[in-house]
């Protein structure tokens, strides 16, 4: 029988070279179609380890003496690796618990730490495997059989593959009709056809005195067949469920979380851990109640054990300040369908939150103006009439110039409405923006005329976060200082920040001010001097980001009309200096901004 196997010496060689070309081209193609993929990466350390194995293999027969067969020998001693990581794939490739993230310490232990030491083994001794020299076949490496250290060796190859087998045979048993049952059953014949010819070569031939190259290269080839075959018929690891779930779960853009009945997180994805600000791994042990109030999560459980499932639950994430998730979810059965758990599907909706309350308030703008400009040009076509009526009646009246200039006056109002309806028409539509708080002053205070009045302006370089708009409600507060405030002669601006990180942007003059009775009035739509919308068109501007506003100063002694900027809607101006403090502070001397 020896020598038949040595008349197929060449092929059984060949079969060396043929595998780590195969094994190769299989691994490096599959992992191309999915990187990320855990089972693909292992595949692929599989399918280079055994090129790594046929490689040495080959090297090793085809060596002219004892140093070159002796070297090659110890150049593959870490082929036992082959059998960790085959084992390895086999379990991550079935969903086996083992192969879960938390469990590799046991993986390690169990598969890769016994291989590593017998592969040290035979890298520095002889315990494992000699070279010695065979009439007919020159040098060959034969087992040391009767070392303990081998017969160890032969247990942990026999009992890892007997693992892979079994794990392998039951997935094919569990997996549904369809190409997941497909792609199983052509997974366990390989697996099953490379055990079949490594047994051969591993354990019956040597029985019989036989030594020759090692035929599990054979089977390391029809099962690369195989695999090709699953992979293009059946779509194997492109297609697996048990490739694509972790990848999708991981992907996906809302938070998944899995929590226990008690509440604690089992498992959360990355953008869990992202709309609750904290690392991925911090999630895992915690209770739900950390980052969702307990009172959103007893709502959420209750629902979960009335009705199964729930979907659309709003609630602000402890800690994120601003923030709003829309909650979904369902209850999760153990096999005797009892509850297990809940999982919850998170999805951050602050920004759609903000985009519903930006436009609810441009309604409300657009209906404002609407009235405002409607309102205005109302009063001015009536004395637009009037002026034009007692032109008519007689061109040569001593008045009839005032008249005139009065009348165009009042077309020259009627075109200003006109045209700030135009320009802000599309109200709304644009996003707030960051904008610089001086130059937003400084174009308020060039647009008014201020007939005298002095207007100082000390703030710190920063940009503030708001409606396109709001320069209009900083040029409405001057100008409701100069219509509104009486003798006005200065009027100055500041600003200053608060313990909490507020912005507080003051407007002071040195008018007659408001009266207390009034002060929760005047932002009130229609009540004023004039057309009663300056401060409520104000308040509804600053208000689309969160910014706030109120009078504090007092009565008799001048207006102070403070806008609060929340720490989240403005920023410092890097490199920036506050503007000049005037040496003749305008409003020196008047009690109310001392007091204000």
């Amino acid at each position: 029988m020896s020598d038949i196997f040595t008349n197929l010496f060449p092929i059984l060689v060949g079969s060396c070279v043929i595998s780590a070309l195969i094994t190769y081209g299989l691994g490096t193609y599959v992992f191309a179609q999915n990187p990320s993929s855990a089972v693909n990466r292992l595949f692929l350390a599989v399918t280079l380890s055994a090129t790594y194995w046929a490689l040495g293999e080959f090297f090793i027969w085809y060596s002219a003496g004892y140093d070159g067969c002796l070297f090659w020998l110890k150049a593959s001693s870490f082929w036992p690796l082959v059998f960790a990581l085959t084992v390895h794939f086999t379990l991550a490739f079935t969903d086996h618990p083992l192969a879960q993230e938390k469990k590799h310490g046991i993986i390690f232990a169990a598969l890769y730490l016994p291989a590593l030491l017998f592969a040290l083994i035979g890298l520095f001794t002889d315990l494992i495997y000699v070279v010695t020299f065979r009439s007919g076949m020159g040098y060959v490496y034969l087992p040391a059989s009767v070392n303990p250290v081998y017969l160890a060796e032969r247990a942990y190859c026999v009992l890892v593959i007997v693992w892979a087998v079994y794990a392998g045979i039951s997935s094919w048993q569990r997996a549904p009709p369809g190409r997941v049952r497909h792609q199983n059953r052509l997974f366990c014949i390989g697996i099953v056809t490379v055990v079949g010819f490594g047994t051969l070569s591993g354990l019956v031939l040597p029985a019989l005195g036989i030594y020759t190259v090692n035929f599990v290269f054979i089977g390391i080839v029809v099962f690369c067949l195989l695999i090709a075959y699953a992979v293009h018929r059946h779509g194997l690891f492109t297609l697996s469920p048990q490739t694509a779930v972790p990848d999708i779960i991981r992907t996906m853009p809302d938070g998944l979380v899995l929590a226990d009945m008690d509440g604690r997180i089992i498992a959360a994805n990355a953008s869990a851990a992202e709309v609750f600000g904290v690392t991925e791994t911090d999630l895992p042990g915690q209770s739900v109640g950390r980052f969702i109030p307990e009172a959103a999560y007893a709502s959420i459980r209750t629902a979960v054990m009335e009705q199964g499932t729930f979907s659309d639950m709003e609630a602000a994430p402890d800690g994120r300040e601003g923030s709003v998730v829309s909650i979904a979810g369902a209850l999760v059965r153990d096999p005797d369908r009892e509850p297990a758990g809940i999982v919850l599907i998170i999805r951050d909706i602050t920004a759609r939150k903000a985009a519903e309350t930006a436009l609810r308030t441009a309604n409300q703008k657009l209906s404002l103006l609407s009235q405002l400009t409607c309102h205005d040009i109302g009063n001015d076509v009536t004395g637009l009439s009037w002026y034009l009526h007692l032109l008519s009646e007689d061109r040569m009246h001593p008045d009839a110039d005032v008249h005139l200039s009065r009348s165009v006056e009042a077309v020259e109002k009627i075109k200003k409405h006109l045209l700030f309806s135009r320009d802000y028409q599309m109200i709304g539509v644009y996003q707030p923006v960051w904008q610089p708080l001086e130059a937003m002053i400084a174009h308020a205070a060039s647009t008014i005329p201020n007939s005298g009045v002095a207007i100082s302006t000390r703030v710190i370089p920063a940009e503030i976060y708001a409606d396109p708009l709001s320069p209009k409600a900083m040029y409405n507060l001057l100008e409701n200082a100069l219509r509104h405030g009486g003798e006005v002669t200065a009027i100055r601006i500041t600003t200053t920040e608060q313990a909490d990180g507020t912005l507080a942007l003051a407007f002071e003059d040195n008018g007659t001010g408001v009266r207390d009775e009034e002060k929760g009035k005047i932002f009130g739509y229609g009540y004023g001097k004039n057309t009663g919308f300056g401060l409520t068109f104000s308040r509804d501007i600053l208000s689309v980001t969160d910014i706030g506003i109120r009078e504090t100063g007092t009565a008799g002694k001048g207006a102070r009309f403070e806008i609060l900027i929340p720490p989240r809607a403005w920023r410092p101006i890097a490199g920036g200096e506050p503007g000049p403090d005037p040496t003749d502070n305008p409003c020196r001397g008047q009690e109310s901004v001392e007091e204000g």
